[in-house]
């Protein structure tokens, strides 16, 4: 029976449209390619030929490539938390935080990194993230120190003068009698590098602090400010970095200092030569506040700041003394503000204004109070990633990204021929469109987030499935090419956006209560699903609609092969069997909890630390805890603490220490004995031994565990509400009921194995949350089609059809996501191994509760409604 359910456009129509479409596709891909060559050309240089490039050309490229995170290039994340219970002000309590937030945010900006994050998190922490970041201890002891807030003099506009001649002389080669030499000077080898490529040009070439320092006028002495656009901040840096040019300061008594990052409307940034010396130090400020000014300044904010007894006489001998010059007040080597001093200030209370604005002033007083971070900042979560372990991750990540890629693009090929070439080309657009993505807005692509993309890859070709598979229905029932096609994407649609909707809620949810590396992974999810959806529904439809302006689609066109086509099978009838055995896994599951207290969860929930090594030979866990039982911590002998191999090797070692007095000086400790024990046997570097490591607090990992609680919690509300929406109320106890089931048997089988359960478990779990759901709603739809044409024969035998009909889809679409998270397992490498196992359960699994536990609770609730109405 031929079926002609869509009214088709007319032929003009439909090519305009066609035409159209193409242009926007077209025009989307080419933009994509646009944003990702910047990332192309970053990351296929050499480090040697990085160091080559102009460093204002670097800055500009990495700026513009796409963001990889800690455990892909190696790192710190840090949280820091502010103790404000003793403050019962609130504004004390605010003023504490943002206090510390100016004084990390100033000491991160020191490392020159390019993309260092510090944030608020809630309403007493902060996080810290450093990637790229390869001298971990600088970092975390200069993070943790006492702040330097200086005064001191700005130098006058003949010494400005005078300093930048002396600079310029030594850019242009000339010989300068003045300066004295120095050998105890040391070279910093990354910023002579820059230099030296920098002096390797004709000196008609290069650019001299003449040209890259511009002046604009100002009050007092020096008369003039100076001002670094831009495009040269990195070359001025890498300059000053120079032995030399320091040389050149240091002989002269004089330090050139940057103003703040962010305060300059068009990203230029100030500079200023101010006296080497210290006129007055931040112990002597007892107090600052934002004010409202008088006078000249009425209604304008100002900063009103007060000295301590003890200061009051020296800062009335320092501005007598100055009187029309300019003093800086520099916290941590960078200048916040550099006003002119108008009087002699008796009483310690001095008025600093300077048309400030109301947030810049509240910034210069905390500057001003902050002379030292808040004594109870502590850290509670320290996780390291070593650049070895992240270039490592990288070539693994590629290896099964490329692995899980050519599967399914030789499966999609063999098993739908032409219209599998299509789902291929859709298939890189999808990639391509959510790296441009992450490119364009600047997000990270963490290790998870690859994950995620490799996810997408099998996720992605379910939509191009269930469309390719109702065309295929739609041609056996002798309707014409185009007709079929139509018909094929019109009924398909829904269900598309069924499947990919609840999946799309799981990840929201997931980013929201994530952190870090797992709301890389969300967020990747994200961004995957819409892009598959947008690729099946509009891009494939586009090049069909080319394809059958020119041929005839037929079977061959779609494949030949077709296994399940008419499958009669008595799913519905094997339902108790399928309960039994679902009973008996999950029980075994509960047992092994209950035998073992719980799950076993990894540091991220019970706090402690872990440790990844690799040494350069052999090692056995007998002479690791022989090691760890020297380590003396409150009497607790860590030799029992967990010790396991990663490899066949047995020189790649984790080591997990539950939370035992501090965690910094236990790690300390723990690695002192290590670095002793196994000196013949580790790198050097330590880089090189300690991939990672990672602290967490008992605070922390309790408020985790609740958050992931809660994720899993709003995840089933959300998707019964949306089920019931779309379908019906017992539509949704059979998809809850099929998912709390896959969660279990997942968690039980990582209990019988004896895994841990960390954060990347939980957003597996919800990821299967998401997979399950969506094979299950594709059996709902087809069932609830069905019913809408009015049920021919049995309740039992039309959903036994729905899902023998939907069998052929289901199959594929779990084995094309099963190849590619197989191939994340085998080839991902151990950071994401638990993960991948994982996703590998809960494919299987929920593969199984759509057609087995899902479907048949719809049967049991139809059996008891009818059992109810015949005993009324």
């Amino acid at each position: 029976m031929v079926q002609k359910s869509v009214k088709l456009r007319s032929s003009s129509k439909e090519t305009f449209a066609t035409t159209w479409r193409v242009v926007f596709i077209v025009a989307l891909v080419l933009f994509s390619l646009w944003e990702l060559i910047p990332t192309y050309r970053y990351y296929t240089k050499t480090n040697e030929q990085l160091s080559e490039m102009d460093p204002s050309d670097l800055s500009k490229l990495k700026s513009k490539a796409l963001n990889l995170g800690l455990d892909l290039q190696g790192g710190i994340h840090l949280v820091m938390q502010v103790d404000t219970s003793k403050l019962e002000d609130d504004e004390a309590k605010k003023d504490a935080v943002d206090k510390a937030m100016t004084v990390i945010a100033n000491r991160v900006d020191q490392f020159g990194l390019t993309e260092p994050i510090v944030q608020k998190q809630g309403d007493n922490r902060v996080i810290i993230e450093l990637p790229g970041m390869r001298d971990v201890d600088r970092a975390k002891n200069l993070i943790g120190q006492t702040a330097q807030l200086e005064f001191k003099l700005l130098k006058n506009d003949d010494e400005i003068k005078f300093v930048i001649e002396k600079m310029d002389m030594y850019l242009s080669g000339t010989a300068d009698s003045t300066a004295v030499a120095d050998s105890s000077v040391v070279a910093d080898t990354t910023a002579a590098a820059l230099f030296e490529e920098d002096m390797k040009l004709d000196t008609s070439k290069r650019k001299f602090y003449g040209d890259m320092f511009k002046f604009y006028e100002t009050g007092g002495s020096p008369r003039t400010n100076i001002v670094v656009e831009k495009e040269d901040i990195p070359r001025v840096n890498a300059y000053l970095n120079n032995p030399e040019i320091k040389r050149i300061l240091e002989n002269r008594g004089v330090m050139l200092l940057w103003g703040p990052e962010s305060k300059r409307e068009d990203e230029s940034r100030e500079i200023y030569l101010v006296d080497a010396k210290n006129e007055m130090t931040g112990e002597y400020i007892s107090d600052a506040r934002v004010a409202m000014g008088s006078g000249m300044d009425a209604g304008k904010p100002e900063v009103q700041m007060d000295t301590s007894r003890e200061g009051t006489g020296e800062w009335a001998r320092i501005t007598g003394a100055n009187v029309g010059n300019r003093i800086a007040i520099v916290l941590d080597n960078t200048v916040y503000s550099a006003g002119v001093i108008r009087e002699k200030i008796y009483g310690g209370n001095t008025r600093i204004s300077g048309g400030f604005t109301n947030e810049k002033a509240k910034d210069l007083a905390i500057v001003l109070r902050a002379g030292a971070l808040p004594a109870s900042v502590d850290i509670i979560e320290d996780r390291t990633v070593g650049p070895s372990l992240g270039a490592d991750s990288i070539r693994k990540s590629k290896a099964a990204l490329l692995i899980g890629l050519i599967l399914v693009i030789l499966f999609m090929i063999a098993y739908y021929f032409g219209a599998g070439v299509i789902a291929v080309i859709a298939l890189f657009m999808n990639m391509l469109f959510i790296l441009a993505y992450l490119a364009y807005f600047r997000a990270t692509l963490t290790l998870p987030g690859m994950a995620g993309i490799i996810l997408t890859i099998g996720m992605a070709v379910d939509a191009n499935v269930l469309v390719f598979e109702r065309i295929r229905e739609e041609l056996r029932l002798g309707n014409t090419t185009r007709v079929a096609v139509n018909n094929g994407y019109l009924r398909a649609r829904w269900t598309i956006l069924d499947s990919n909707i609840t999946t799309f809620l799981t990840a929201i949810i997931l980013y929201n209560f994530g952190t870090g590396p797992i709301r890389g992974f969300a967020l990747t999810l994200m961004v995957g699903i819409v892009a598959s959806v947008f690729t099946a529904l509009f891009v494939t439809r586009v090049m069909f609609n080319i394809l059958t302006h020119r041929i005839a689609l037929s079977k061959t066109t779609l494949g030949v092969l077709s296994p399940f086509t008419d499958s009669k099978f008595q799913f519905i009838t094997f339902r108790r069997k399928a309960f039994v055995m679902s009973g008996i896994v999950i029980l075994a599951g509960l047992i092994s909890l209950a035998v073992h207290g719980g799950p076993k969860y990894s540091i991220d929930f019970l706090g402690g630390s872990l440790f990844e090594l690799h040494f350069d030979k052999p090692v056995t866990v007998g002479e690791i805890r022989d090691s760890l039982r020297e380590v003396d911590v409150k009497g607790t002998d860590l030799s029992t603490s967990e010790i396991k191999f990663i490899g066949t090797e047995n020189k790649d070692v984790l080591i997990r220490i539950v939370q035992v007095g501090d965690m910094s000086e236990t790690s300390e400790k723990v690695k002192d004995a290590l670095r002793t024990s196994f000196s013949d046997r580790l790198p050097e570097n330590m880089d090189e031994w300690l991939l990672r490591e990672e602290q967490v607090g008992p605070s922390i990992g309790t408020e985790l565990k609740g958050k992931a609680l809660w994720a899993i919690i709003f995840s089933l509300i959300v998707l019964v509400v949306y089920i019931t929406i779309r379908f019906e109320f017992k539509y949704s106890v059979g998809a809850i009921v099929a998912l709390i089931h896959d969660v279990l048997i997942t968690i039980g089988l990582f209990s019988l194995l004896n895994k841990e359960i960390s954060l990347s478990i939980i957003a597996a779990l919800l990821t299967i949350v998401g997979y399950s759901l969506n094979d299950t709603i594709v059996v709902f739809d087809r069932i609830r089609e069905k019913l809408r044409k009015g049920i021919k024969g049995n309740y039992l035998d039309t959903l036994n059809t729905s899902v023998n009909e939907t069998l052929s889809r289901t199959v594929i679409t779990s084995l094309t996501t099963l190849l590619t998270v197989l191939s994340l397992y085998l080839f991902g490498g151990s950071v994401i191994h638990d993960f991948s196992f994982a996703m590998l359960i809960g494919i299987i699994v929920g593969t199984y509760s759509s057609i087995f536990v899902a479907t048949p609770l719809l049967v049991e609730w139809y059996l008891s409604f009818e059992k109810r109405k015949k005993v009324k």
